[in-house]
């Protein structure tokens, strides 16, 4: 009995023992996992830290590039028949260049790089990147035609007999046929109708929901939540190189892990371009912390980790930081410089002043932030409803529109014209709209189909300059058409040149005037009208601002006049 009790209080006190050993051992492991976190963050950022707290560079700011502005009339031209008379011959326009996806006007131009100088200087800002000389021009002439433009009249476009070499269009879900010869057999285009778009449901992020430690942002008017671990870790109260370095280290050694993963689900849950990620970013910096200078020394950090191009910057008549980031194209209205060949835009800002900047990049800094659209955002809070009808009557499309997509695109810089034209619809919207005008094309010819279309943008939109409706050039994507309440030449001719694409099958280019915005399409059939002629191609004019006029027709102040061609 002695001997049992006696292993029963040896065995207890043994527990208190045991205990420690086991506390020991864990405190040990936690240390081991500290010291190997930190060896991570020297190795990955060291170098980096040390040079932000070398003395910065000074840089000259010069003026941002303008807002690419067009001097657009007051009001839209209106077709008149005394003054453009229906057997008004045709002309060929005269081409002044052709700007592709290679030789667009935003395309990053080259310029002296900026490495290892006591100074950093801005490029001269230029109203429009212009692309290498390859100018093609045509003599305007007289082309003799049996028929001339049909004009559009009221009511939905009629067979006429004046129409005879019009190509049927064959009812076909998304590519018309041009040719009655080959009835089962698509004939090829050079561009292609995009499937038929399909409404992606609603979906329900995990940042949706809250979760402990977290905080709630605004995100394009949808509430989000994101980890809170990062709130208050940095409190920068100077701009100078030694407090940022400090803030920078101290995010690199904070948690920040979870924040990243929560970039990352937004991105792939909404379906983010780049721009849409450093919205993110910017959007969480702000709500993370509590002072401006904090939040610019953030957004860098969490950009570099990320993978993007972004360097910050000390104003030099203030304690005051700004942040660069670079884009793929350019962006229009924001201060830039320009290293390695990308331009660095501070986006948050439109006034030029001198600044210092740390001359040395991330190593984790690689690519630029993307403002092209290879997807449409899945963001569908605030949905509203939406209707346009032309001027007959015969043609209306209700739709409605996402208010936290609107938001998106609002929050977007102005951009080449090529970020809109190319970019995707949002597949409810594009339901709601061709699903409404396919069956009134089905059937008809070209002509007929392409002149529909071309008075439904014509007399279904109201016409209003940027400056009018904005007070500055806003460009817009094909949804913001539906949601403004006015709309001006290029973004009718996005519009136009998408709904062509989609229902007809037809290529598109865009005709760049002086002061105007246009279309022109690659008809499959003997077509009339006003033309131009593009790798051998013929295209007919289509002008969705020239209200009233039919396929074919140009304002008369700009027969004559040189056209550059967009090619998207």
């Amino acid at each position: 009995m002695k001997r049992l009790v006696f292993l029963a209080v040896t065995a207890l006190a043994s527990i208190p023992l045991s205990a420690q050993v086991v506390t020991d051992d864990f405190d040990k492991f936690i240390q081991e996992e500290n010291a190997s976190f930190d060896k991570f963050i020297d190795d990955a950022n060291k170098e980096f830290i040390e040079f932000l707290r070398h003395p910065w560079k000074k840089a000259e700011a010069k003026k941002p590039v303008e807002r690419h502005t067009k001097p657009e009339p007051p009001k839209p031209v209106i077709y008149d028949e005394q003054k453009h008379p229906e057997d008004t011959p045709p002309v060929e326009l005269t081409i002044k260049d052709i700007l592709n996806q290679t030789t667009i006007e935003g395309q990053q131009r080259p310029t002296v790089e900026v490495k290892n100088v006591d100074q950093l200087t801005f490029d001269k800002p230029t109203p429009k990147a212009q692309p290498q000389p390859k100018p093609t021009p045509k003599p305007t002439v007289i082309v003799a035609k049996q028929n001339t433009p049909t004009i559009i009249g009221g009511n939905t476009p009629k067979a006429e007999p004046a129409k005879p070499q019009a190509t049927p269009v064959k009812p076909q879900p998304v590519a018309p046929k041009a040719e009655p010869k080959t009835p089962a057999k698509p004939q090829t285009t050079p561009v292609k109708p995009q499937p038929r778009p399909k409404a992606k449901p609603a979906m329900q992020s995990s940042l949706q929901k809250e979760f402990y430690p977290s905080v709630a942002i605004n995100y394009c008017n949808t509430k989000l939540y994101i980890d809170a671990s990062m709130k208050g870790v940095i409190n920068i109260t100077s701009s100078q190189e030694c407090a940022v370095a400090d803030g920078y280290e101290a995010l690199c050694r904070s948690n920040y892990k979870p924040l990243i993963a929560n970039c990352q689900q937004a991105q792939k849950d909404f379906r983010l371009n780049d721009w849409g990620v450093f919205l993110f970013v910017k959007t969480a910096a702000e709500a993370l912390c509590n002072d401006e200078n904090s939040c610019i020394v953030m957004q860098q950090f969490l950009l570099n980790e990320l993978g993007y191009r972004a360097k910050m910057a000390r104003r030099g008549d203030r304690n005051q930081l700004l942040l660069f980031v670079a884009t793929d194209c350019m962006v229009y209205g924001h201060p830039y410089f320009t290293k390695e060949g990308l331009n660095y835009y501070n986006i948050n800002g439109t006034e030029a002043c001198t600044f210092y900047m740390c001359n040395q990049d991330s190593k984790k800094a690689k690519t630029p932030v993307a403002m092209r659209l290879n997807n449409v955002p899945a963001l569908n809070s605030g949905v509203v409803s939406r209707q346009r009808t032309n001027k007959a009557g015969n043609v209306s499309v209700s739709v409605n529109v996402s208010k936290s997509l609107m938001d998106f695109y609002a929050s977007m810089p102005q951009c080449d014209y090529g970020v809109y034209a190319k970019a995707p619809v949002a597949g409810s919207l594009a339901q709601e709209v061709l699903g409404t005008l396919r069956p009134l094309v089905q059937g008809k010819s070209e002509v007929d189909a392409a002149n529909l279309l071309l008075n439904f943008v014509q007399t279904g939109f109201k016409y209003a300059t940027d400056e009018e409706q904005f007070g500055f050039e806003k460009p817009f994507f094909v949804e913001e058409l539906f949601y403004y309440p006015a709309c001006d030449c290029e973004d009718r001719s996005v519009l136009f040149g998408w709904l062509v694409r989609e229902l007809l099958g037809l290529d598109v280019v865009y005709l760049d005037y002086p002061n105007h915005i246009a279309t022109a399409v690659q008809f499959k059939g003997d077509v009339k009208g006003d033309f131009l002629t593009v790798d051998g191609k013929r295209y007919t004019v289509c002008d969705p601002t020239y209200i009233g006029a039919s396929i074919g027709m140009t304002m008369p102040n700009l027969r004559s006049a040189g056209v550059s061609i967009l090619r998207y």
